[in-house]
C-alpha cells in the first residue's frame, strides 16, 4: 500500500512546528475530551492533539498508529465561531459552527471541514439517526481520497446539546487501517457521555 505523501508531510511539519509539544498516552478506560464529553477507550490510544496544530481549540485527536493511518476527532461543546479544523491562510477560511444549524447544515459543516483537511471527493453517505450520549444526532459514513489518490474511509456522529455542537469523526485509509480499528471506534462511539 502506498500512503499519500501530502498527509505524511503535513504530519511531519506538525511535529517540527510544535517543537516541545508531545504526544501523551490515552490508556484504556475513561477519557475526558473536555466540554463535558467523556468516552471510554477499550485499549491504549495516543492523544496526538498537541501535534495537530490545525485542529480546532475544542477538538481532541486520538490515534493508534499515527495521524496518517488513523485519527479519531472528538469535538466537545463547539459554539458559534468554533471550528473542527483551523486555517492559517486568510484566503482559505475553514467552516465555522453557526447558531441554529439544521441537521443538513451540520452534515455540510462536517463535509466541508473534512475537505479543509486536504481530502478530496468527500462523500457523506449512509445517513441515519443516532445518539451521541443521550443526545439525538445523525450518524454518517464517508468516502474520500488524498490528493495522491489514497482512498480514505470514515464514520462519525454529530449532535447538538443546548446550542453546542458535539461530534466524533474517525478517518483511516480504506485498505486495512479503517476496518482494523473500526470495532474499537464503534465501542467508543457507543460509550460517549455528555454532561453540562
Amino acid at each position: 500500500m502506498r500512503l499519500g505523501t501530502r498527509p505524511l508531510a503535513a504530519a511531519l511539519v506538525a511535529l517540527v512546528v510544535t517543537g516541545c509539544a508531545s504526544v501523551t498516552a490515552a490508556p484504556a478506560g475513561p477519557f475526558k475530551a473536555g466540554g463535558g464529553q467523556e468516552v471510554t477507550l477499550g485499549r491504549m490510544w495516543s492523544d496526538i492533539s498537541p501535534i495537530m496544530v490545525s485542529r480546532g481549540k475544542k477538538v481532541r485527536v486520538l490515534s493508534i498508529d499515527g495521524p496518517v493511518l488513523n485519527a479519531l476527532y472528538v469535538g466537545s461543546g463547539l459554539v458559534p465561531g468554533d471550528n473542527l479544523i483551523r486555517s492559517y491562510v486568510k484566503e482559505h477560511p475553514t467552516p465555522l459552527v453557526r447558531a441554529g444549524m439544521s441537521t443538513s447544515e451540520r452534515l455540510e459543516f462536517m463535509s466541508d471541514s473534512i475537505a479543509a483537511m486536504g481530502y478530496q471527493r468527500v462523500d457523506l453517505n449512509h445517513l441515519r439517526a443516532a445518539k451521541l450520549g443521550a443526545a439525538p444526532g445523525v450518524r454518517f459514513d464517508l468516502d474520500a481520497a488524498t490528493s495522491e489518490g489514497l482512498e480514505i474511509k470514515g464514520t462519525g456522529v454529530v449532535a447538538e446539546v443546548s446550542g453546542k455542537l458535539y461530534l466524533m469523526l474517525y478517518l483511516a485509509p480504506a485498505e486495512h487501517y479503517f476496518q482494523a480499528s473500526l470495532p474499537e471506534v464503534e465501542s467508543i462511539l457507543a460509550s460517549a457521555r455528555i454532561s453540562g
